[in-house]
C-alpha cells in the first residue's frame, strides 16, 4: 500500500473492502492476493460479522506480520460506534488498514454496508468489494480502475470470475441476468471453458447485475444510489442495487479483469462443486426474491410467488426422499 501522505495519488486509485465471518483463513488469502497485485489498493478495510472463532486475533495477526511492527499505529480494530471518531479525528484518513467488528451477524448487505459507509467518510474514490474466498489475479485492480476512467457513467463493474478449483472455467462474466416474471436468474457464462488470460471471444450480453463476489463500485454511485437494502441479508443484494440505478447508471465488466472464486463458502451452495443448496439457503433466496418482486414490482408477485413455492416445496421433497 502507498505511504499515507500521498493524497493526489490516493485519489487516483481504490480502497478495498472485504467481509469475514469465521473464515480468516481464505481472508487472509485474498488479502495476500491483493497485496501483491501490480495495483495494490490505498487503503483496505475488513469487516467482520461477529465470527464465532477466533478470526478477530488471526487477522489481526496478519496485519501486524504483514504491515511490520513499524506499521502498527496504521491498523486499528473498531466496532461500528467508533467510525464517528475515526472520521472525525485529524489522523482518521491515515488509516491504511483497518479491522472493523460489525457488531453482529448482519448478512452480506449489513455487514459490507459498515465498511462503505466508513470509505465514503474517509473520501475513497473508487471501491473494490470482494468476497473473502475470492483470489485476484495481477493486473486486475489496474484493469478496473482504467474501465471505471474510461467509462464515467458505469457505477459497478464485475470481472471475469473464474472457479478456483478449476481456473479455465468460467463463473460469470461480470454478473448475470434476472426474470423479474419469474423470479429466475442466472450468470453470462457461467461453465464456459476459458483458459486463463484469455478474454471471452463473442460481446456480452447486457448486464442486469453485477456478481456480489467481485463489484468495483465508483463513490459518485454510492452517493447518489445509496448502500445496499439490508432487509434480504443475503440473496438479491446486487439485484437491488442494480435495479436502483438502473436509468442513472450503467454496469460494466472488465474483460481482463480476473478473479478466482471458491464459492459456497457461506452459503454452502456451489453448482461447480455440486454442493446442493439446504433447505435455510433455499428459505432465504426465496424471501429475497419475493422481497425483491415486492419493493420493485409487485404486480409479478402471483407468478414469483407461485415458481418459488414450486421450487421450495421440490427442495423439501428432494432432502426427504434423500433421508429415506
Amino acid at each position: 500500500m502507498s505511504h499515507p501522505t500521498e493524497t493526489a495519488d490516493r485519489q487516483q486509485g481504490y480502497s478495498a473492502l472485504v467481509l469475514n465471518y469465521g473464515h480468516w483463513n481464505e481472508t487472509i488469502a485474498c488479502l495476500d492476493s491483493l497485496l501483491a497485485g501490480d495495483r495494490c489498493p490505498e487503503r483496505i478495510v475488513v469487516c467482520d460479522n461477529s465470527s464465532p472463532d477466533d478470526s478477530l486475533q488471526r487477522l489481526a495477526e496478519w496485519a501486524r506480520e504483514r504491515l511490520g511492527e513499524d506499521r502498527l499505529s496504521s491498523w486499528r480494530e473498531m466496532g461500528t460506534e467508533d467510525i464517528a471518531p475515526v472520521l472525525t479525528s485529524a489522523d482518521g484518513c491515515l488509516e491504511e488498514f483497518i479491522l472493523l467488528r460489525t457488531g453482529g451477524n448482519l448478512g452480506y448487505a449489513g455487514g459490507n454496508n459498515v465498511g462503505l459507509r466508513l470509505l465514503l467518510g474517509l473520501g475513497a474514490q473508487f471501491v473494490w468489494l470482494l468476497n473473502n474466498d475470492t483470489t485476484v489475479l495481477p493486473g486486475t485492480g489496474s484493469a478496473l480502475l482504467r474501465h471505471m476512467r474510461a467509462n464515467p457513467r458505469c457505477g459497478l463493474c464485475g470481472t471475469l470470475t473464474r472457479y478456483m478449483a478449476a481456473p479455465e472455467i468460467v463463473q460469470c462474466y461480470g454478473g448475470g441476468w434476472y426474470s423479474k416474471a419469474w423470479g429466475r436468474g442466472g450468470l453470462h457464462g457461467e461453465g464456459a471453458f476459458l483458459p486463463l488470460g484469455r478474454a471471452p471471444a463473442t460481446p456480452q450480453a447486457p448486464l442486469d447485475y453485477v456478481n456480489g463476489a467481485s463489484v468495483f463500485l465508483r463513490r459518485e454511485f454510492l452517493l447518489d444510489v445509496g448502500l445496499m437494502e439490508e432487509r434480504y441479508f443475503l440473496y438479491c443484494e446486487e439485484i437491488d442495487w442494480a435495479e436502483r440505478a438502473k436509468g442513472r447508471w450503467e454496469l460494466g465488466f472488465a474483460p481482463d479483469a480476473e478473479v478466482l472464486h471458491l464459492e459456497g463458502l457461506s452459503t454452502g451452495m456451489s453448482n461447480h462443486r455440486r454442493l446442493r443448496r439446504s433447505v435455510k439457503s433455499t428459505v432465504r433466496l426465496v424471501r429475497s426474491r419475493l422481497l425483491f418482486t415486492l419493493r420493485h414490482c409487485p404486480w409479478f408477485l402471483p407468478t414469483v410467488f407461485l415458481g418459488q413455492a414450486w421450487a421450495t416445496a421440490s427442495k423439501i421433497l428432494r432432502v426427504l426422499a434423500a433421508r429415506r
